[in-house]
């Protein structure tokens, strides 16, 4: 599992912080999944909508997977874009 790319929500989409691209296997790659500031600032992972319906759903186990790397790619997005 590897985030390809991660970049910060626009303005106005609610509590999403960031979409992500994410290489799940060597043979699937999901764009525009999005990271999610939930209750008590926890991190949560949501699959992307196409025209209002979800295009996949992740079992628990796999979510915090994909949501732990997501984490670690904004922390480190974070980082390297705010060191003025």
């Amino acid at each position: 599992m590897k985030i390809l790319d991660i970049r910060p929500a626009p303005p106005g989409v609610g509590r999403t912080i960031a979409h992500f691209d994410l290489q799940l296997t060597d043979e699937c790659r999901l764009y525009g999944v999005r990271l999610i500031s939930g209750d008590g600032g926890k991190y949560l992972s949501y699959a992307p909508n196409s025209h209002g319906t979800r295009v996949a759903t992740f079992t628990r186990d796999l979510a915090e997977q994909i949501t732990r790397a997501a984490s670690e790619a904004w922390s480190q997005y974070i980082a390297q874009h705010h060191q003025h």
